[in-house]
């Protein structure tokens, strides 16, 4: 729960903001809601108790001082953390007023997370039942990627299974086909989706393959086509039926019909072959096999995890601290104290912290009230001990420790970058050539650590391997959205550089190629081959 400090009061405050076109004044208020915005919407408790256990909890939980209350002109008043202009349309789907629903779908899917917090029930159907009321559909082919890129970063999960239905029922799941859709969603978002559809092609070929043996040949009453499989449908729908199977998105009308006329065309079939009426039962028939196959695979869509963004320099609760120094390092006459994020304390010297980092040569020219040890000032990082180790090392003549494998090497290289240690990071470049080994996995943690340069090399090694979900895998969830549709466009372009430049080799012509007309070695063999036949 988001909200900032229990119920205070309504006595004087400068900095509430006074905005007509946003404030909720409803009559008989007995509760102010003060957004982070500072402004105030006077409601009822009666109204917000039974409509937000969690702010009821709230109210119920906090105590107003008695001189306070003693004032009959005072209100108590709960801080939320939403802006005023998110409480103010929320309110309206609350409180017996014309609800307010808002025009983009970022906007609409962030009311709906602010009432999923506060479990708004009500809210909440009264928002999706707006939603459903909308002139144009609110989930279709075009906005699908973006609800679902926001119902995973809001944890709405009804708005990312709708999403993932609309998209696995037109959109065929490969990563070229997707290009410009994948910055739109995070990897591991996208992996969630992969494994939804891959849940969804297992449970469909299954019952699409009982359909087709027990179920599809009643639909066809009246049928012309010859049942020439032993399903006793004609084989152009059978091979349409299990096409389905392989890529949903072909269930549609117009993938039918190109089926059925390319039947009419190659088997020469006449075009009545199934009626209207026939067609019609046989796709009812189909409809419910393919959406009760979606309903069965609809668990299977998990909300992706949110990457850990704590703030490694706070420290964590029940943390003890440390003062080590592990490795070669052992400096004597510091004067400086680095606390790394895991709380272990390194004492260095200033100067060659200056000396080495523009950053902390800024950072320590600057007067601090930091934490002083030993007389010592303390200087807090956000790299663990053992990062901060090998980082230190590379500073003083000691025995560098190497990184233990390539994902701290990038680590180390994106704290050099942050620290604007270039002098460093040369030295570190020559112990991260070993990117072939999983350059996939390399690409993803060199892009999102900004390392423009093992973000190049790493992309040559994917190169010698193919690039699926399925050979991707659960690595798929280490990509940035960006990064992945990068890496697309980089692959694509290096097939298309190879086709252009075999392409004059693969023209079919008439008679021998000319391509070595010129060169010395040739002319010479022929000329060889020629003086031998004259003699």
């Amino acid at each position: 729960m988001s909200t900032t400090t229990p119920l205070e009061t309504s006595a004087s405050n400068n900095n509430v903001v006074k905005d007509e076109s946003t404030a909720f004044e409803y009559p008989h208020a007995d509760l102010i809601l003060r957004s982070c915005d500072s402004c105030d919407f006077r409601v009822t408790k009666l109204y917000i108790v039974h409509s937000s256990p969690v702010l009821g909890e709230l109210i119920r939980g906090s105590s107003i001082s008695s001189d306070i209350a003693n004032d009959k002109n005072s209100l108590p008043v709960a801080q939320l953390s939403e802006s005023k202009v998110i409480l103010r349309s929320l309110f309206t789907f609350i409180f017996p007023v014309s609800p307010a629903l808002p025009s983009t779908i970022e906007a609409i899917m962030e009311r709906l997370s602010v009432a999923q917090k506060y479990q708004m029930m009500s809210a909440l159907a009264h928002i999706r039942g707006s939603i459903a009321c909308l002139d144009l559909p609110f989930t279709s082919p075009e906005t699908a990627f973006r609800v679902y890129s926001l119902a995973q970063k809001y944890g709405l999960r009804q708005e990312a299974l709708l999403a993932a239905r609309v998209i696995t029922l037109n959109f065929s799941m490969t990563l070229e086909d997707l290009e410009d859709k994948l910055d739109i969603t995070s990897g591991a978002a996208l992996y969630q989706l992969w494994m939804y559809h891959e849940k969804i092609r297992t449970v469909l070929a299954s019952d699409l393959a009982e359909f087709r043996e027990s179920g599809a040949s009643g639909t066809l009453t009246g049928s012309n086509c010859v049942a020439s499989s032993p399903s006793l449908i004609p084989r152009w729908l059978e091979e349409y039926i299990e096409s389905i199977g392989r890529s949903p998105n072909l269930f549609d009308p117009l993938e039918f019909d190109i089926a059925r006329t390319r039947h009419i065309n190659h088997d020469k079939c006449t075009s009545t072959c199934l009626t209207s009426q026939t067609i019609w039962t046989f796709r009812k028939a189909l409809t419910t096999v393919v959406y009760g196959s979606i309903e069965k695979a609809e668990p299977s869509l998990f909300l992706a995890p949110e990457r850990d963004g704590s703030n490694h320099d706070e420290p964590k609760k029940g943390a003890r601290k440390v003062s080590f120094v592990p490795g070669p390092l052992d400096i004597p006459d510091a004067n400086l104290i680095l606390r790394s994020a895991d709380l272990v304390n390194f004492r260095v010297h200033k100067s060659v912290l200056a000396m080495a980092s523009p950053f902390f040569k800024n950072l320590l020219s600057i007067p601090s009230d930091d934490e002083v040890i030993d007389g010592l000032p303390v200087v807090r990082v956000s790299e663990d001990a053992q990062l901060l180790n090998i980082l230190l090392c590379r500073l003083y003549p000691v025995l560098p420790v190497m990184p233990s494998s390539n994902d701290q090497g990038f680590s180390l290289l994106a704290a050099c970058q942050k620290y604007g240690m270039t002098s460093i990071q040369p030295h570190i470049h020559l112990n991260c050539r070993s990117l072939g080994t999983d350059p996939f996995r390399a690409y993803a943690i060199a892009s999102r650590e900004k390392l423009t340069g093992e973000m190049e090399r790493a992309a040559g090694y994917t190169l010698d391997h193919p690039m699926t979900f399925e050979t991707l895998g659960k690595r798929l969830q280490l990509f940035e959205g960006w990064a992945l549709r990068d890496l697309v466009r980089f692959r694509r372009r290096c097939r298309d550089n190879v086709v252009a430049f075999l392409e004059p080799y693969l023209e079919d012509r008439a008679g021998p190629s000319n391509i070595w007309v010129g060169c010395p070695d040739s002319t010479r063999h022929s000329r060889s081959s020629g003086d031998a036949t004259n003699q």
